[in-house]
């Protein structure tokens, strides 16, 4: 279910005088979905950037840590890609506030196994599990919009979403300070404590509401118009390969990032975990400033303008990443991949919900992240193979891709650019 929908909802029982009556207060649901995306999103924020460390306290050897990091980052992709689509229907279907809490709950039993891990292979069990965490995101967004004022949406959904970049931002630093004290484990229990507390309140406070079902079709009769809406309008689809080849290049290398930054790292090494955490820190708080900016320069300048300017930072930062020999040249690097980093989604998404046929909006808005969630299931497992072969092959592979993507967004503008031309000439006449 997509906001527009809920939107259009309401206003047609207002329209017909029936007064909208909720089991749940606005305000309280944004507080809480806005919580249960900070939690969510440092505890992988964790996972992510200490990974390697815990592998070597598992006592993985260090030349197979580079292929476990990038197999481990692809795991949960196996089960949660293929049940990605059926969450919201599902939700509708039987129980929004059930497909909610389930991710908490779920959260929390993956980071106990993974704290309480023995091995890789029940670490890989953990991150497998992971798959069935996927899809609250929206059911949550689609549950605020029901409920919440038209006059204060757009800031209730800007809030909530807002829990996910500010989890991911401060995680890694605080969770750094915890990694080089108490432990990698410590640091996993306390994220399965948080995730299990998170569901108890979300089940405590968030209450069912009563709302039509939007799920008469059969889910594979769903999926086929999606598709169908994709492929048919060419624009979309050149977006949609466009945004997988940018997300694929990126998602090559990020999951090595941590492995790069202990490579060039040579003071106490009971501070790394620190020195990696207050590295992402700084470059998901670079991403959290400018994807909103980079969003109003696109409003204003033009969305093919920034599109290729993002391309050019990130691809630019894989390359001096992969040439780095020293520790502060890549940090600053990693920081400055930041900045441009929430751009490129920012604008796709933008451009599909302006360029998509009316009629079809809502079924491709619906799949806009798809790319992005294929490329982090391929990304880390190439990136894995590759980096059997070098560390730093990983990261040129990745900046290759993501000149690929420059060229295509660069030949997409100009044909823009030539259609805008032509519009302006036929309206002239």
């Amino acid at each position: 279910m997509t906001l527009e929908t809920a939107s259009a909802d309401e206003q047609s029982d207002a329209t017909a005088g029936k007064p909208q009556r909720h089991a749940n207060h606005w305000v309280v649901l944004l507080l809480v979905f806005t919580m249960a995306g900070v939690v969510e999103s440092q505890a992988f924020g964790h996972l992510n950037a200490f990974r390697p460390l815990y592998l070597q306290q598992l006592g993985v050897p260090a030349a197979n840590i580079p292929t476990w990091t990038g197999v481990l980052a692809a795991l949960g992709f196996v089960i949660g890609l293929p049940l990605l689509p059926f969450w919201g229907v599902w939700a509708d279907r039987y129980s929004r506030k059930l497909i909610i809490v389930r991710s908490a709950y779920v959260e929390g039993i993956m980071f106990s196994v993974a704290a309480l891990a023995p091995n890789v292979w029940v670490l890989a069990v953990a991150q497998l599990f992971s798959g069935f965490v996927l899809g609250n995101t929206g059911v949550m967004l689609a549950m605020l919009a029901d409920v919440t004022p038209r006059k204060r949406l757009g800031m209730a959904v800007g809030i909530a979403s807002a829990g996910f970049p500010i989890g991911s931002s401060i995680g890694p630093f605080f969770g750094g300070l915890i990694a080089q004290g108490p432990g990698i484990r410590a640091l996993l229990g306390v994220d399965a404590g948080l995730s299990a507390l998170m569901g108890l309140v979300l089940t405590i406070i968030v209450r069912e509401e009563l709302h039509k079902s939007r799920t008469g079709e059969t889910v594979r009769r769903m999926l086929r118009a999606a598709v169908h809406a994709i492929v048919s309008s060419p624009i979309v689809l050149r977006l949609f390969i466009l945004y997988f080849l940018a997300m694929y290049g990126y998602s090559l290398a990020s999951p090595f990032i941590p492995i790069l930054l202990q490579k060039w790292y040579t003071g106490d090494p009971r501070e790394l975990a620190g020195v990696i955490g207050l590295t992402l820190t700084l470059a998901g708080i670079a991403m959290a400033i400018m994807t909103p900016i980079w969003g109003r320069i696109g409003d204003t300048a033009g969305r093919w303008i920034v599109l290729p300017i993002c391309l050019t930072g990130i691809m630019v930062g894989l390359t001096v990443a992969a040439l780095a020999h020293s520790l502060f040249p890549l940090q600053l690097t990693i920081v400055g991949m930041g900045l441009f980093q929430g751009g490129i989604g920012t604008t796709v998404l933008a451009l599909l919900a302006l360029l998509s046929p009316e009629e079809r909006r809502a079924p491709i808005l619906t799949f806009s992240l798809l790319p992005a969630q294929l490329s982090w299931f391929v990304g880390p497992i190439t990136g894995a193979a590759l980096s059997r072969v070098s560390l730093t092959l990983p990261f040129i592979a990745g900046a290759c891709s993501l000149a690929v993507a420059l060229a295509f967004a660069i030949v997409l503008a100009m044909r823009a650019h030539r259609g805008s031309v032509a519009a302006k000439t036929a309206s002239a006449r």
